[in-house]
């Protein structure tokens, strides 16, 4: 799967978690500034490097020059103009929150091209009223009427830097009703500005994790970014230590770290790069996404093709955050295999990675049960193995791709499972002449004794 930039990270999980209040520790202010400021003198500043009113939390330019024209139009006929909202950062500049798009649209024809990619000459269009200024360029207006649109005031209200940081992400979501308003991760990385909202960008942009997601360049609404929180969040506080909603989960850990230390930030970064080379190497393309037996009607399994799945992605980089690779590695065909088959035949498991994800019962029980799985096969060198290598699975699938219980082709190699002709628990031995080549899903539907 290939996405470019223009496309977005989907998840099948999406969407699992009731809406929430944002409660975090310390004090529970906010202060905040009005003002009415002159459009020159915001201009003015925005010029300076002041005022930002594109952030990289914020998205492109997005009006037409009809609904800019217009807005200039009612700038014109003194009609009220919808407040700006601002933020001011401890470096003391100002970001705007809410409100781009309008400034935007007076700077821009103050400068004297429309703000996209074309670039072409800003000349009022689509008027209703004023339509002796129809085609007009700032500089061709009469002075009075440049000067009606400098000196326009506008209503301000501007967070101050001292303000709690969960109260402003629970403002400034209130405040995110846009045509396609901000998502979760894209105020935070608005409202909690720091090193550390620097290092998850940077560990999203990795070219390893987006080639494990599928993508050229990093995703727009910046869900790699929270993906990779995600991981964080279960790094330091561990999964033991969840609590509900993960939108609260996720700021606190923002918050806890917005000026990481350089030792813990490299610590993290190790953690993440682990877990991604490990991953690559165990499931490639498919890594963070479902895989499906078949059923009655068809026996024949497949990978989910689109779609990731948020709980599989923490369990899987949580689980290889802090192990040696040597030892994965070595073992890398019995962990693929028994993730294969977790996802597909443990109920308790797939009830934890489909439906109320969110809930801490279940983000418990699915990380206990693949970490146990991994625990289990990692210490099973001293025992005697009970799996069949996936070279033996290789070399049967190439033999003869049917299945010794229905007798109907295997379509692909995930879906097949290596059996014990003699059961293992009878005393079966794991060897090749005690193999045969099943479908998974008859396999996991067989009778225990044949």
């Amino acid at each position: 799967m290939t996405e470019e930039l223009e496309e977005e990270i989907f998840f099948d999980d999406e969407g699992d978690e009731p809406e929430s209040e944002v409660v975090g520790d310390g004090p529970t202010k906010i202060y905040t500034e009005q003002g009415d400021p002159e459009i020159d003198g915001l201009y003015q500043r925005w010029k300076r490097g002041k005022l930002d009113v594109q952030p990289d939390f914020q998205r492109y330019f997005v009006w037409d020059i009809i609904k800019s024209s217009r807005l200039l139009e009612s700038a014109l006929l003194d009609i009220p103009l919808p407040v700006v909202y601002l933020t001011e950062e401890p470096d003391g500049k100002i970001y705007v929150i809410d409100g781009q798009q309008r400034l935007t649209s007076f700077f821009a024809y103050m400068d004297g091209l429309f703000p996209d990619k074309k670039g072409k000459p800003f000349k009022l269009t689509g008027l209703k009223v004023l339509k002796e200024y129809q085609g007009k360029q700032f500089t061709q207006l009469p002075e009075d009427i440049q000067d009606k649109i400098r000196y326009c005031k506008i209503r301000t209200i501007t967070f101050k830097k001292e303000s709690n940081p969960n109260l402003k992400f629970e403002i400034f979501e209130r405040l995110n009703t846009g045509s396609v308003p901000l998502n979760t991760q894209e105020l935070r990385n608005c409202v909690y500005r720091g090193k550390f909202n620097n290092l998850i960008k940077e560990l999203a942009s990795d070219n390893t994790f987006l080639e494990l997601l599928g993508l050229k360049h990093s995703d727009r609404r910046m869900k790699d970014a929270e993906l990779v929180l995600r991981f964080a969040s279960f790094f330091h506080n561990t999964h033991i230590n969840y609590k509900s909603p993960v939108k609260n989960f996720l700021n606190n850990e923002t918050t806890r770290f917005q000026n990481i230390s350089d030792k813990d930030a490299e610590q993290l970064r190790n953690a993440f790069k682990n877990s991604i080379a490990i991953i690559k190497s165990l499931l490639g393309e498919n890594a963070f996404k479902r895989y499906y037996k078949g059923n009655d009607k068809n026996p024949n399994g497949y990978w989910e093709k689109s779609r990731f799945n948020a709980s599989l992605f923490d369990v899987l980089m949580d689980s290889f955050a802090r192990v040696d690779k040597n030892s994965v590695y070595a073992n890398l065909d019995s962990i693929r295999e028994a993730f294969i088959s977790i996802m597909t035949n443990d109920i308790e498991f797939i009830d934890a990675i489909e439906i109320g994800t969110s809930e801490e019962r279940k983000v418990i029980r699915r990380f206990d049960k693949w970490r146990n799985t991994l625990n289990e096969i990692l210490g099973e060198q001293k025992k005697q193995q009970r799996c069949f290598s996936f070279n033996l699975k290789e070399q049967l699938f190439e033999e003869n791709p049917t299945c010794a219980l229905c007798d109907n082709q295997i379509s692909q190699i995930d879906d097949a499972a290596v059996d014990h002709i003699e059961q293992y628990w009878l005393g079966g031995k794991t060897i090749p002449e005690n193999a045969r080549l099943t479908h998974r899903f008859c396999n996991a539907s067989r009778p225990r004794k044949e």
